[in-house]
């Protein structure tokens, strides 16, 4: 089982088993002719055979493999991949390689994987975008899957372990953006319309509702006061305009009708209101606006 130079792939279907893929994993069936150093079709019989699946062309670490026994027959084999080793949905997210090893050799070039047109009209669709998009939909989480991929999910602070996104950012759950709106980051901190964040603040963090200090201005018309403090005539019991105000001066003799000035000292630049503001208004400080879900893909 040495010296064999290439095996020529004819994937003839995406045979994903069955509709629901999140039930069951995926099998695709593949066709290929196994050729010996001569270009002659391998000798009839079983060969032991290692199928491994890439993300890349050339190099790079299998993503998924399995080892079967293949029958070949006139040089041509079939095989379904996933049948030994279940696929995994998430593998068909991006574009993928078939790289074939027989008799300790991986047979070069890779095969790239494609799909019969009836796989995309009744199965999962290969994800959108690329991992860390984030993507406003009118679609709810079902809808948008399944025409998006299962590599997106909803921005509400659930867990992402072991996804893509997690290794690239190192964190455990997407930003839980429910209710919220969105603020682009501060990249130079030159115009600061983010006063309160720099372009070295932790990406989708949570900023708190606050309200910009502001002052109302108060006026008041224009007025006077006039104070009359008039003797009463009861000497022993002086009163000033009903105002106890203790012992009562003297009677002067210049006989002035019993009335003495009283100088008032008034304070115009503090002024004391007591009032009560009646708080109105909504729940909320907020412009006119639009919802929308939010999706993040993390794979």
């Amino acid at each position: 089982m040495t010296n064999y130079i290439k095996i020529i792939f004819l994937l003839i279907s995406a045979s994903f088993m069955p509709a629901d893929l999140d039930a069951q994993s995926p099998r695709v069936s593949i066709q290929g002719t196994l050729k010996n150093a001569k270009g002659a079709a391998a000798a009839d019989g079983n060969y032991n055979v290692t199928f491994k699946l890439y993300t890349t062309p050339t190099s790079g670490t299998p993503v998924w493999s399995e080892v079967a026994i293949v029958d070949v027959v006139g040089g041509i084999y079939s095989h379904y991949l996933g049948s030994i080793t279940p696929l995994n949905n998430s593998d068909f997210s991006n574009p993928l390689f078939l790289g074939v090893q027989v008799g300790g050799i991986e047979l070069s070039p890779r095969t790239e994987l494609t799909y019969a047109p009836y796989a995309f009209a009744v199965q999962e669709v290969v994800c959108s975008g690329a991992t860390g998009d984030v993507k406003y939909s009118i679609l709810n989480p079902s809808q948008f899957a399944a025409v998006n991929g299962t590599c997106w999910i909803p921005m509400d602070g659930r867990a992402i372990s072991g996804s893509k996104l997690q290794s690239i950012l190192g964190i455990n759950n997407v930003p839980d953006g429910s209710g919220m709106f969105l603020r682009m980051q501060e990249f130079n901190n030159v115009n600061n319309y983010d006063p309160n964040r720099t372009s070295l603040s932790p990406i989708a963090s949570i900023q708190p509702s606050a309200v910009k200090p502001h002052g109302h201005n108060v006026s008041e018309t224009a007025h006077s006061h006039q104070y009359l403090d008039r003797r009463s005539t009861t000497i022993n019991a002086p009163t000033y305009a009903g105002i106890g105000n203790g012992s009562r001066q003297a009677a002067d003799d210049a006989g002035v009708n019993n009335v003495d000035l009283i100088n008032e000292s008034v304070s115009t630049n503090l002024v004391s209101i007591g009032a009560t503001v009646n708080a109105s208004g909504t729940t909320e400080t907020r412009p006119k606006n639009l919802n929308f879900w939010i999706y993040v893909r993390i794979n």
